[in-house]
């Protein structure tokens, strides 16, 4: 018996050994194969690295995200999270601003990193490493209410710098993962309704300042964080695991899933890692691709973010691999309604600014010349004068693509109207 045991053992480690190096092969293979995308990834970042004014912008700066002050993983936020979906000038509790207060070096340190933010990539790595992201998430969230409780005070200036500043965060968080770039749609899409709600709200700013921000806007807008980019950094992580693997390197340590499949079990337990990878990476990449075609169709035309829903993610290869879901067709679908919502949001704050530079003394325009495509839509996003000539209403039909009224907080309730929009009353 026990040299029976013994020879069964050493079948199975030479099976595993035997195993191991054929999946190292493949694993190099595929590296090898994804290399051009690899280095044009990493050539797009060192363009963007040396554009004009950004060396100056930070001189003489030591802050980044990496190293910005720590919202404690613990911190309590509680009434300042019901105050996310404040608009501009409506006035916020004691509570709510007392928590803004309490964590003021945090934020202070999160528009220092945006205005020092560097995009060159580490060694070995296709995009900029941003370090812990949950504190800029956190700290991005209450940026955004501080603007709010900004405008509520009559300070539109304030409150626009941090709007912008929202703006930028999304801006360089593009230049992250793809996690990083999740987490910048969201801080950019705040930081664009509020530049939208705030200029179309606020007592009208003189024609200069308009223009400057309508600048600001710009910069902020060449690396708006677009699901085509996020699917693309999904797909390079991909090659960074097969990289690891077939030079022999552990992979980055990181919390398994709560439950695993059967099937996933049986695998990592039979199979070495190299070998289990091997297989899975491969087919990711490939629904990765298909997904981020689809995304870039989609950008030309919103009716293809439908064939989203199509791409058939394999579970088992997701679940051995332990990557994050982003194939699901329910979750591709809500981030591609995400991302038409953030290029809306930026394209009504562009809006919002020509109108306002339009205006003259016998009120604003009667219709605002080439407005740009409606992301969510099927045609231009929608500018009506009010019947005095002095307010406007700008719309997009919003992330489920119809027409169903206004967005009402940040639900996502199927058949709920999240139309956006931004409006300034007229006289009457």
């Amino acid at each position: 018996m026990g040299f029976g045991l013994a020879a069964t053992a050493a079948v199975f480690v030479v099976f595993r050994a035997g195993a191991s190096a054929w999946g190292k092969s493949r694993l190099r293979d595929y590296r090898d194969s994804s290399e051009a995308d690899w280095n044009a990834e990493r050539a797009r970042l060192g363009e963007r690295s040396q554009l004009a004014g950004e060396a100056a912008a930070r001189a003489g700066c030591g802050a980044s995200y990496a190293t910005m002050a720590r919202i404690p993983r613990d911190a309590d936020l509680g009434p300042a999270w019901r105050a996310f979906d404040v608009r501009p000038g409506v006035p916020l509790s004691p509570e709510v601003l007392a928590v803004v207060e309490r964590y003021r070096p945090e934020l202070d340190a999160l528009r220092q990193a945006a205005r020092c933010s560097h995009h060159e990539p580490a060694e070995g790595s296709a995009w900029v490493d941003h370090g812990d992201l949950l504190p800029v998430w956190k700290a991005s969230k209450l940026l955004l209410v501080e603007g709010h409780g900004l405008a509520a005070k009559g300070d539109a200036r304030g409150a626009l710098d941090r709007y912008l500043t929202l703006a930028k965060v999304g801006a360089d968080m593009a230049a992250g993962s793809s996690l990083a770039a999740r987490i910048g749609a969201q801080a950019a899409t705040h930081g664009y309704l509020g530049v939208a709600e705030l200029v179309a709200g606020a007592p009208r700013l003189p024609t200069a300042e308009l223009a400057g921000l309508d600048q600001a806007l710009a910069d902020r807008g060449r690396h708006l964080p677009l699901l085509p980019d996020v699917l693309r950094k999904e797909r390079l992580a991909l090659r960074e695991v097969a990289t690891r693997l077939s030079d022999g390197r552990a992979l980055p340590e990181e919390s398994p899933p709560a439950a695993q499949s059967l099937g996933a079990l049986a695998l990592t337990w039979v199979l070495p890692a190299e070998a289990v990878f091997s297989q899975a990476l491969p087919l990711l990449d490939a629904q990765l691709r298909s997904a981020e075609q689809i995304a870039r169709d989609a950008q030309r035309d919103p009716s293809h973010a439908g064939r989203l829903r199509e791409v058939a993610a394999d579970s088992l290869a997701i679940d051995v691999t332990w990557r994050s879901p982003l194939l699901d067709p329910e979750s591709l679908a809500h981030f591609a309604g995400q991302d038409c919502a953030m290029r809306a949001s930026y394209l009504l704050a562009r809006a919002a600014i020509q109108a306002e530079r339009a205006y003259s003394d016998s009120g604003y325009p009667e219709a605002l010349p080439d407005l740009a495509q409606d992301p969510c839509g099927t045609g231009p996003l929608v500018y009506q004068r009010s019947p005095d000539g002095h307010g406007y209403t700008l719309s997009s039909v919003g992330e489920n693509g119809t027409n169903g009224g206004p967005r009402v907080a940040s639900e996502r309730r199927v058949g709920g109207g999240d139309d956006i929009i931004v409006a300034r009353r007229g006289r009457s």
